[in-house]
């Protein structure tokens, strides 16, 4: 299932047949994906939700390539999840300021194939509560990540454009976490992370979907 879905992206990204985006165009915009999962572990009733708010803007430098910058914002709420025999909870927001790179190919009329890669510096911050130790751990993050996301957008009005996306379908992270202990307010750990991440999941082939639109001026 994973390589028919990479292999209708890249078919697809082979065709352009006439041009969309008008060079020196203005492209404004945003998107929104939301994730949420529930499962039951040793009676527990554990949930995890996550997702993300961006606004982005760019300039075409020429047809249907669109240079520019991007802001999001990622929050993440667990409940309920077993660590080392306690209960926990977990709190974590991301933001993410960066550059984008996007390129349009027409499929049919009034829809069209694009590839969007993203250079972003990320600042996070982590709290973690437990319902049994008395004090809570808290995390702030810093790093980079370069990303690649596909999408399929449609032109409903001549400046208005819906799209659907695959959010970071491969991504390259690089992150420093810092952990401190809230009682003692003592830095205790640093954690150093480069990891490669895929928005595909095995068994049914997607991870998450995402929605946005675009405004062309």
């Amino acid at each position: 299932m994973t390589k028919c879905y990479l292999f209708v992206f890249l078919f697809f990204s082979s065709f352009a047949i006439n041009a969309q985006i008008k060079k020196q165009s203005i492209l404004l915009g945003g998107q929104l994906f939301y994730y949420n999962n529930k499962s039951q572990v040793e009676n527990l009733n554990q949930k995890s939700e996550s997702g993300t708010i961006s606004i982005s803007i760019g300039k075409a430098f020429k047809d249907n390539n669109i240079l520019g910058i991007n802001l999001s914002f990622s929050p993440i709420r667990q409940s309920n999840y077993l660590n080392n025999g306690d209960t926990t909870s977990l709190a974590f927001n991301r933001f993410d300021i960066g550059m984008f790179y996007r390129e349009y190919k027409k499929l049919a009329k009034d829809f069209y194939f694009f590839s969007q890669v993203d250079a972003s510096y990320v600042t996070a911050n982590q709290t973690e509560h437990y319902k049994i130790a008395s004090a809570d751990v808290k995390a702030t993050q810093r790093g980079g990540f370069i990303s690649l996301t596909p999408g399929i957008s449609y032109q409903v009005f001549k400046k208005m454009q819906l799209e659907v996306t695959i959010p970071n379908i491969l991504s390259i992270q690089y992150l420093v976490t810092k952990f401190e202990n809230e009682v003692t307010q003592v830095k205790n750990s640093k954690q150093e992370q480069f990891l490669f991440y895929s928005n595909i999941n095995n068994n049914t082939g997607l991870g998450f979907l995402g929605v946005g639109f675009r405004f062309i001026l």
